[in-house]
């Protein structure tokens, strides 16, 4: 497998001037660079730059593609927009970080696998699959966050007797780009499927939140109008949402130990692999009772589905003739009337004893080891 890496990087909050786009462009000569991107790929070589400070001096999301098995996602976000100690609490280190660079604090996700099976990569699809999901953090919608700490769970970074951090609102419920952010990580379905039972999800959040904006003392509100006349840019009403959801937490019933969530998985596994079997039961005898239906059928055919069998001999159709000759056998076996079949084969092979291309496909179709689930025309249905 040849080597291929990817490094995109998006500029959100604003654009990149000319002087930086012509000092990114010092830094490869072939990558693609808009005032609001950066992306290049490497068959070969590599990006001569460190990700991290390109991303800390010019960009808010950097995302990164090894077909060996590495995937990154970084998150640049303002300080004064985040609820940094509740978001440390995420992030234990290993596969998941936050560091802050002077105005900007910064979640770094790494997914690691040794044998990756047949990774993928869409140049900007994932990019705009993901980018929303800044704008989640920048509301306080801590979802992403509990995703990456599962993401260290799952990489065996926490220890077994750890209590999992507040389970944010809505997990059960995943957006789009969440959905596609468990996908990027590789998240076990399993472990966020335990993680998202306790979910307590506010169905009323935006009554609620409304009537939190109407309950701000006057002065308040005039403030964060100010701030909205001063820059008309500024994403008010997210910042808004993220200031209500700082003051009013999730209350979880109890906090759960990472074993604990280690063993739901595992039942939830074990619970699938149990359905996975009951269907593939009932998969097996649905289709057996229906070739059994079949070959009773082809049985009370009697000497008709014989002279088919001849045509078929005669059009030279051997495939045919010899996949018709072994329903027979079976039939036969079925009504349980073996020997009428071998007397009536013995005289088909009598009389068609020059087509040497027939009897060959019979003798090899007779002599071939059968399957049981095939004998029986069992599909398994995994």
């Amino acid at each position: 497998m040849s080597e291929y890496q990817c490094y995109e990087f998006l500029a959100l909050d604003r654009r990149l001037t000319a002087q930086e786009m012509a000092e990114l462009r010092s830094i490869s000569t072939r990558a693609e660079i808009t005032p609001t991107r950066f992306w290049n790929e490497y068959q070969w070589g590599d990006l001569k730059a460190d990700p991290s400070k390109l991303l800390a001096r010019y960009f808010d999301i950097h995302l990164y593609f090894a077909n060996w098995g590495t995937r990154r996602l970084m998150f640049r976000l303002p300080v004064t927009a985040v609820d940094l100690d509740a978001l440390c609490a995420y992030a234990p280190g290993g596969s998941v970080t936050l560091t802050t660079t002077g105005e900007h604090a910064v979640l770094d996700l790494w997914s690691e696998v040794e044998e990756p099976e047949d990774d993928w990569f869409e140049a900007g699809h994932l990019a705009a699959s993901l980018t929303p999901l800044r704008s989640e953090l920048l509301r306080g919608d801590r979802r992403v966050a509990y995703l990456a700490w599962l993401l260290a769970v799952q990489a065996d970074e926490i220890d077994a007797g750890a209590s999992e951090p507040p389970v944010p609102r809505g997990l059960a419920t995943g957006s789009a780009p969440l959905t596609a952010l468990a996908e990027f990580l590789r998240l076990d379905q399993d472990l966020l499927a335990a993680a998202a039972e306790s979910d307590e999800e506010d169905r009323d959040e935006p009554g609620h939140f409304r009537a939190w904006v109407r309950s701000l003392p006057a002065r308040e509100r005039e403030r964060w109008l100010l701030r909205a006349a001063d820059n008309p840019d500024l994403g008010l009403g997210s910042e808004l949402l993220g200031e209500f959801r700082r003051t009013h937490p999730p209350v979880t019933s109890g906090r759960r130990t990472v074993a604990r969530l280690q063993a739901r998985a595992e039942e939830l596994r074990a619970a699938e692999r149990r359905a996975a079997a009951e269907r593939t039961a009932q998969a097996r005898a649905a289709a057996a009772a229906a070739r059994s239906k079949r070959l009773a059928g082809l049985a009370q055919r009697g000497a008709a589905a014989w002279r088919e069998l001849e045509q078929l001999v005669e059009a030279r159709a051997y495939d045919q003739a010899v996949r018709l000759a072994m329903d027979l056998r079976a039939a036969a076996a079925q009504a349980g009337k073996p020997e009428e079949f071998e007397r009536r084969i013995a005289e088909v092979k009598q009389r068609y004893g020059r087509r040497r291309g027939f009897l060959e496909r019979l003798r090899r179709a007779e002599t071939a080891p059968v399957d049981d689930a095939a004998e029986r025309g069992a599909e398994v249905v995994p």
